[in-house]
């Protein structure tokens, strides 16, 4: 009976982790702070279209309202520095989305998924358009 007991036991963790029940933190980029601005309107802008539109794919795709998380930084670090930073979370469970573009020139658009839990990021930078820094938008929520 306690065979079967732990077998069960030792399933069901298997189960909850491959539907989101394992760790989905997800750590702020590096030399990041709370975004306030850019010092670009454009940037600004952009990061005012990726909020809507972000959060609208989320909601079709099945994301509860009541697990978004959305955090804006502002930072030191590169592109290429803050690809790195969320690539490193397929080694924490999560997977790459490939249908999302990744870094192309001065903007980087990708997104990962650990069971039922959805990240999307987006950054920019911000340098390129007359602001200052990389501007980083989050996303995330669970189904």
């Amino acid at each position: 009976m306690r065979r079967i007991y732990v077998g069960l036991l030792l399933l069901l963790t298997l189960v909850l982790t491959a539907c989101g029940g394992g760790d989905t933190a997800v750590a702020d980029p590096p030399a990041a702070r709370p975004f306030e601005t850019s010092g670009s309107e454009q940037v600004d802008a952009l990061i005012a279209d990726w909020r809507e539109v972000a959060w609208e794919a989320m909601l079709r795709d099945g994301v509860k309202p009541e697990t978004k998380e959305e955090k804006i930084f502002l930072s030191t670090a590169s592109l290429a520095e803050i690809q790195e930073h969320y690539e490193s979370l397929t080694s924490n469970g999560w997977w790459r989305l490939q249908r999302m573009p990744g870094l192309s020139g001065d903007v980087l658009l990708t997104g990962y998924e650990q069971g039922t839990t959805s990240l999307v990021v987006g950054a920019v930078d911000a340098s390129a358009y007359g602001g200052e820094g990389t501007v980083i938008y989050t996303l995330k929520g669970t189904k």
